[in-house]
Order: structure tokens, then sequence, then C-alpha cells
């Protein structure tokens, strides 16, 4: 399997383990649940690339290999038959739709169209086909990943499902050192500065991959997503994290720095700890931890890390 023999060649000991760990969760999963019990939620984005990838290569290693390959690698490799669901919304990118489109038909994926908002698409959609477990891209630092583990019941309020996240604990850097390492395709976008990509309202490419060499007028460029040194910055592209008077003013030029990669620059990450042994046991629901995210989400600082801690 192409996949797992380019990590297997890699001498990224670190990007290995990280292999290896998520392939253990997606394994663990196949096993707890039978393959038309689980899905796939896939939206073209980078990190969803990188689990479409891992759990082909999850899944190709937890089948037996079959009898009879003719000497032919492709011969050993078997159909993805876990179901994939995509969210198609009239506000994402063309090039993200072209790509999942693309990218499902290239691996001959069972992929549904959603056209409905996610609590409400997979409401209608467990109504039709019970779903027990669904993979999810998340990782901490992402605004949805506060409290979540690898293994995650779905949250008050919401259809009742396992939520899989086996790259929660992979950083920027893992991601693109996974796609560039197994030079698999990914949305033509990150090539174009984009670094964090979410509707065509809120999103534009990183102004710290600007290319632009001065004020006089030539067109702005941008390198590539992977070429972002600070990982913590990788959300820097969307509008909503700039503050009002920033997103109003004329970016003026100051030691070759943009006003706003200067205001880009000093966003801030925090680290929330609760401590209690209720919490860290299930039997309380920890109420603070997640107001207290979205509200630092709110005034422009990113949660990196979130845990729960004994009393002693």
């Amino acid at each position: 399997m192409e996949i797992d023999k380019a990590i297997r060649e890699s001498d990224d000991r670190r990007l290995k383990t990280k292999y290896n760990n998520a392939v253990y969760v997606i394994q663990r999963a196949f096993a707890l649940y039978a393959f038309e019990e689980v899905a796939f939620s896939f939206n073209g984005g980078k990190d969803s690339t990188v689990l479409l990838h891992l759990l082909r290569a999850g899944y190709f290693l937890h089948k037996e290999k079959p009898k009879s390959c003719n000497g032919n690698q492709t011969d050993c490799e078997m159909n993805f038959p876990v179901r994939t669901i995509y969210f198609e919304s009239p506000d994402a990118f063309p090039e993200i739709n072209s790509f999942t489109y693309e990218t499902a038909t290239d691996y001959e994926l069972q992929m549904e169209i959603i056209r409905l908002d996610f609590k409400s698409g997979l409401e209608a959609l467990l109504r039709e086909k019970p779903i027990r477990a669904i993979f999810l891209g998340t990782r901490i630092g992402d605004p949805n990943a506060v409290g979540q583990e690898q293994f995650s019941p779905s949250s008050p309020g919401w259809p009742p499902f396992m939520r899989v996240n086996p790259i929660l604990d992979w950083s920027y850097r893992d991601v693109w050192a996974f796609l560039l390492t197994c030079k698999v395709q990914y949305c033509s976008l990150y090539d174009r500065g984009y670094t964090s990509i979410g509707s065509i309202h809120d999103t534009r490419p990183n102004a710290l991959l600007s290319t632009i060499a001065s004020s006089s007028g030539s067109k702005e460029n941008f390198k590539p997503a992977y070429l972002l040194s600070d990982g913590r910055l990788e959300r820097a592209g969307r509008a909503n994290k700039l503050s009002p008077m920033v997103s109003r003013s004329v970016p003026g030029v100051s030691n070759g720095l943009k006003s706003t990669d200067l205001h880009v620059s000093s966003m801030l990450t925090a680290s929330v700890i609760a401590v209690g042994d209720e919490i860290l046991f299930g039997t309380t629901e920890d109420q603070l931890g997640p107001s207290l995210c979205r509200k630092l989400h709110s005034i422009g600082w990113t949660v990196s890390h979130a845990t729960v801690v004994r009393n002693d």
C-alpha cells in the first residue's frame, strides 16, 4: 500500500510515530464497529485529506491481504468501503468542491452529498442509515476540539454517535509532513497561500506568506501553505480573526510588514487546564472549560491545548 510504504521509508521519526498512533486508533474503531456502522466526514481540506489516506492505510492493514497479488502491489489493494459524507455548502470555495469530487472519483469513495448544515444533515443521515461512529479530521487547536479525545461521544443535544479523531494530536507541521512525504494531491488553494480554509466570506491567503517585495503596485503573491514557519498562525488567514479596527483600516507598511501582518504576528495562544476528579472520571460535565475556550476564541486567542487533571 503506497501510503504505508512511504511512511515506512521516511526518515521522519516523529511522523512515523504520529502515523502509527493514528492507524492504531483507526484499526481500533474498525474492531469496535462494523464497516456499515461507520462514516468518514470529508470536506476537501488538508486535515480531512490526511485522514482519508490514513483511513485507506488503516483499512488495508486491518484486512488480510489477498492470497495472490499476481506480483502487483495494486492488485493487493482493496476498495475503501467506509461511507464518505460531504456537507456541500454554497459558501465553499469552488476549488474545494472540485477537489472533493475529483478525490471521490479517484479513490472510488462511496460519497453521499448533504446540502444541510452539519447538525441537521447528521440528524437526517442517522434517521435514514444508522451510524455509530464518524471519523473526523479534528485537531487540538481547532475551535470545536475542546474537551475531545480520540474517541468522544457526541455533545448533548446532538444525534448520538462516537466521534473518532485519529489526528487529534497532530500539529500543522505533522499534517504537511504527511502530505508531502506521501506525495498525495491536496486542494490547490494551499499552494496559493491559504493555510486554513473556511468559507469564501471569511478566508483569505495568510499574510505571513506574502511574497510582495514593495508597495510599488506589484501583484501580491503567496508562498505555499507548507512554508508557514509557525503553525500556531495557521488560522491567521481567517478574516474574523482580525479586529474591526484592523479590518477597516488601510494597510500601512512598517519595516517591510503590513499593519495586518503586525496584528497577525501578535496573536496569542492559550492552554486551558481543568482540575477535578469528577470531570476526569465523567461524573459531571465540564461547563466552564468550553465556555472559556469560546470566549478566548471570540477575542482572537488560539487555544492550543485543553486538558483535565486530578485534584491532587
